[in-house]
């Protein structure tokens, strides 16, 4: 472990010691772990090791996540988890109805990730795309692991996370200094955190927000939106593969006209990669993008 230790390793470090001293922990305990989400269920299987065994419901990148209802197959997946993972929010309510039916169990740790990082109504529900989010959560996560049983190895663990996510900031700073204030626009606020620590200037905000909320986009949002690709106002558009709409495919058709790079997006982890990874490979995306000579006039 580092000798510097991270402000988000301290809390865990500190709330593990309490709990040895007031009774031991079942060491060696398989702890059964239950995630909304794929990219949490990655972030709980490396925080747990050998310790977890790790069943994430949304997993599949054909599926909708707004539009997944559970079945009682997940109800029994719930039923028997030790850890529940839920990333709250407003993007998993069916998860909190779920875990609420397992009662006053004791036996059983509900962590929703938006009240871990101090969500407020209002913000991105994409709350796995900010690094300082994800290392909140393995230190929760950690704690909640060594209260249902799970060995001390979680130490050393969620400290080669929290490398891993210092090392993402670093490459995030560096970006922000090479692309900070240059333009860019999104058929849906996905990686609205992300771009707003890069310093992008993230344009149809409007636009974004109803289709966040399943509100039609009004007329002059829409052509607003048409406005900004067709004269070159952007130089990249973010989209959800797993949601196209048909505005957002007239959106696409545009921008690809225009001569505007599309970046294809997913809100479930894709396979194969850990978070880091699909972090790294999005940055790498959005990177060759913006490091491009202008393709559009008017672009900045």
């Amino acid at each position: 472990m580092p000798m510097r230790l991270s402000r988000f390793l301290f809390p865990f470090l500190f709330v593990c010691a309490l709990l040895l001293a007031a009774s031991p922990a079942m060491a060696g305990q398989v702890v059964p772990v239950v995630a909304a989400e794929n990219v949490w269920g990655d972030i709980a299987a490396q925080i747990g090791g050998s310790d977890v065994a790790v069943s994430s419901i949304l997993s599949a990148p054909q599926i909708d996540p707004h539009l997944f209802e559970p079945t009682p197959a997940t109800a029994r997946m719930v039923a028997g988890a030790s850890v529940i993972i839920a990333n709250g929010a407003g993007f998993d309510p069916w998860m909190d109805r779920l875990a609420a039916s397992r009662g006053a169990d004791l036996g059983v740790t509900f962590l929703r990730v938006a009240d871990v990082v101090g969500w407020h109504d209002g913000e991105n529900q994409h709350l796995w795309f900010d690094p300082d989010n994800v290392a909140k959560l393995g230190v929760a996560l950690g704690t909640a692991l060594h209260r249902a049983g799970a060995d001390d190895g979680a130490v050393a663990r969620l400290a080669g996370l929290d490398r891993d996510v210092a090392a993402l900031k670093s490459r995030i700073a560096d970006m922000r200094r090479r692309f900070g204030g240059m333009r860019v626009s999104a058929t849906e606020p996905l990686l609205g955190q992300l771009t707003a620590e890069l310093g992008l200037v993230m344009e149809n905000d409007a636009f974004q927000l109803a289709v966040m909320n399943d509100v039609e986009p009004g007329p002059a949002e829409v052509a607003r939106f048409e406005t900004d690709l067709r004269g070159g106002q952007v130089r990249l558009l973010i989209y959800n593969e797993q949601t196209v709409t048909p505005a957002a495919s007239r959106l696409l058709g545009i921008a690809r006209q225009a001569g505007v790079p599309c970046l294809a997006m997913t809100e479930t982890l894709p396979p194969g990669l850990h978070w880091q990874g699909w972090m790294a490979r999005i940055l790498d995306s959005i990177e060759h993008t913006l490091g491009q000579p202008e393709r559009v006039a008017g672009a900045k």
